[in-house]
């Protein structure tokens, strides 16, 4: 075994799950980007947010997720709807077959993290859960640079 750093265990570890999501997908005959898959799988679980929510949340600037929006609208997997408290501002929902996208995309997930844990205890995997939950909030927010 090497004497991998946290950074490197984690780097090697974030590569090779990405890659195993990929091929997930592939193999699922998925052909959606990984950006717009993480995009249609916020909406799902929160369904009717703004643009404005769904850029904060996803921590990207609205052109980005103005950009994504309109992929998964052309592929028929999300429609907008005027807000009803704010004019100014539309929702997002899936639709149907954004339904249908995201139980596919939770059946390779599913594929890929089996792979990725075979062989480790439940307990095992809820405490490297609850670690990188912890880890990921101590990185956020980020802290300003001194030299702004």
């Amino acid at each position: 075994m090497t004497s991998d750093t946290l950074g490197d265990a984690l780097h090697r570890l974030l590569h090779a799950y990405k890659r195993a999501l990929r091929q997930a997908y592939n193999d699922a005959g998925l052909t959606l980007t990984v950006s717009h898959i993480r995009l249609l799988k916020g909406i799902h679980h929160q369904p009717g947010s703004t643009i404005n929510a769904l850029a904060e949340r996803s921590r990207r600037d609205k052109a980005q997720i103005t950009r994504l929006l309109h992929g998964l609208i052309a592929e028929g997997l999300i429609e907008k709807s005027p807000h009803p408290e704010d004019r100014r501002s539309q929702q997002v929902h899936p639709t149907d077959s954004g339904r249908a996208m995201i139980a596919a995309v939770q059946q390779a997930e599913t594929v890929a993290a089996a792979r990725m844990s075979a062989g480790l205890p439940a307990s095992d995997i809820a405490l490297f859960t609850r670690l990188a939950v912890t880890m990921t909030d101590n990185l956020y927010p980020v802290p300003e640079s001194a030299d702004e």
